[in-house]
């Protein structure tokens, strides 16, 4: 197994590639374009585990479609928050008896005409996505419980909170 250190410089590129794909729509999280204080990415040995700097991660699933899910742990979760401004699609999920956010969540995000534009395994505790305005079916699944959302992303973007009784 190979594993990668992730830097801020890599996660720096990744927003760069992301915004050149959604034509420059994208704006760069403020701790994803500081400078990089870090050493670069070395590959570790097979049977070491991945050392990771940042527990957020980014990357496309469905092509054209860029999001960030994370917020395990303060640090992840106030660098979230930081960044939520740039994102027009902001979602939390969290055990409405608890109040506690909950992970491990399957989530669909289907356009206005149906068309999946997000699928993710394992979504959460918070979710971000680069969507463009309009109207749009989230269906969010923990546990077994399905809950299912009619949105509507405007000039300020949407916040959409799921809450299961766990």
């Amino acid at each position: 197994m190979n594993t990668i250190t992730i830097q801020r410089a890599g996660l720096r590129t990744a927003v760069a590639l992301a915004a050149l794909t959604l034509g420059g729509a994208l704006a760069a999280p403020a701790w994803a374009a500081a400078p990089a204080t870090t050493a670069p990415a070395k590959t570790a040995p097979a049977n070491k585990p991945a050392v990771v700097d940042e527990d957020v991660t980014m990357f496309d699933v469905v092509p054209g479609t860029t999001y960030l899910n994370g917020g395990v742990g303060q640090l992840s979760e106030e660098r979230m928050h930081k960044d939520a401004r740039h994102w027009p699609l902001r979602m939390t999920f969290s055990d409405k008896t608890s109040n506690e956010f909950v992970a491990d969540v399957k989530l669909k995000v289907f356009d206005h005409s149906g068309r999946a534009v997000l699928r993710l395994k394992d979504a959460g505790p918070m979710t971000y996505v680069q969507l463009p305005q309009g109207d749009y079916r989230v269906t969010a699944d923990y546990r077994g419980d399905t809950l299912t959302r009619e949105i509507h992303i405007g000039p300020k973007g949407m916040d959409a909170n799921f809450h299961w009784m766990i």
